[in-house]
């Protein structure tokens, strides 16, 4: 099945933007973001396997694999130039993609959020061997989940085990440091309040960068992408990275 699970809104667009979701999530994360957006970029949300619309398919916990899956499964959409944006464990996914990407088909920019820069050490916790009670409070500590999922026996049941996978995968990448740079610019988001990645794990990305870098701190803890206000923000700094690839925007802009 496709990782792109969501019909193309914007097809005369001139950029797309591919997202990649935290541990736990899907591509549901990012349904709304496409409106937030102008309309000359088309966020395209990838859906990993064995959850959202991918439920029926096996989890994948080897993050090598699951990036190189993602960039052959994208290859018949890359029919007009892109960007990467992933938050959290999307984050070190889409570093990943875009390493495989940037010698034939390099994105125009890679955009990290709330994560830690791969080539340094991350301090978060080891949560994949939880038994799930420890586990659902951990998950219920990030703030990233309603309370009425989190409260919900039967569909945690079918979360858990999803969370657990993402975890270990996760974790599997934080153990190995990895310096590659990447030479597109890359651009860092992180939240004020992150208990998980604080500003100066934001601001190591730079270790990791060949090109043009920069950060965005916004209020809020892990999960602010949660909060339209801090999409909207993200919206803007992604636009103005760019605007210099998106065919008659600049001159639009110029001429307002």
């Amino acid at each position: 099945m496709t990782c792109l699970p969501f019909k193309d809104t914007k097809p005369h667009a001139s950029i797309d933007l591919f997202c990649l979701t935290y541990a736990g999530g899907s591509s549901a994360v990012y349904r709304d973001w496409d409106r937030l957006f102008p309309s000359w970029i088309s966020v395209r949300p990838i859906e990993y396997p064995g959850r959202g619309t991918r439920m029926g398919e096996r989890l994948e916990n080897d993050p090598d694999r699951l990036a190189g899956d993602i960039v052959e499964g994208l290859k018949p959409h890359m029919k007009r130039p892109f960007a990467i944006f992933g938050h959290s464990l999307g984050a070190a996914l889409g570093y990943r993609m875009t390493l495989l990407l940037q010698e034939k088909t390099p994105p125009l920019a890679f955009f990290a959020s709330g994560r830690h820069s791969p080539a340094c050490a991350d301090p978060a916790p080891q949560r994949a061997h939880l038994c799930d009670d420890d586990l659902l409070a951990e998950v219920r500590s990030l703030n990233g989940s309603p309370s009425e999922v989190l409260e919900n026996r039967e569909l945690m049941a079918l979360l858990l085990p999803i969370i657990r996978n993402d975890f270990h995968m996760s974790e599997a990448i934080r153990a190995e440091r990895d310096a590659r740079r990447i030479t597109c610019p890359l651009h860092v988001f992180g939240g004020v309040d992150d208990p998980e990645v604080p500003p100066r794990g934001i601001a190591q990305w730079r270790n990791v960068s060949a090109d043009a870098f920069s950060t965005t701190m916004l209020d809020g803890d892990h999960f602010f992408l949660h909060h339209a206000q801090h999409v909207q923000a993200i919206s803007a700094r992604i636009a103005d990275v760019l605007m210099p690839h998106a065919s008659g925007q600049t001159e639009t802009r110029r001429r307002a």
